[in-house]
């Protein structure tokens, strides 16, 4: 016997809601913004270690 399990679908109707979730998108993505330039920082700073120590 075979079980049938039934997974909630989203209605063609539905449709996101950006204006709750933009506002959380956009603090993401200046977190993620913010990430990228302590790590290219922290690049910088080990090219130039590199280049005093060869």
């Amino acid at each position: 016997m075979s079980e049938v399990l039934a997974t909630p679908t989203k209605s063609a109707t539905s449709r996101p809601t950006t204006t709750r979730n933009g506002s959380a998108d956009l603090q993401m993505l200046a977190q993620v913004e913010k990430w990228m330039a302590t790590i290219r920082e922290i690049s910088r700073e080990q090219q130039v270690e590199a280049k005093y120590d060869a």
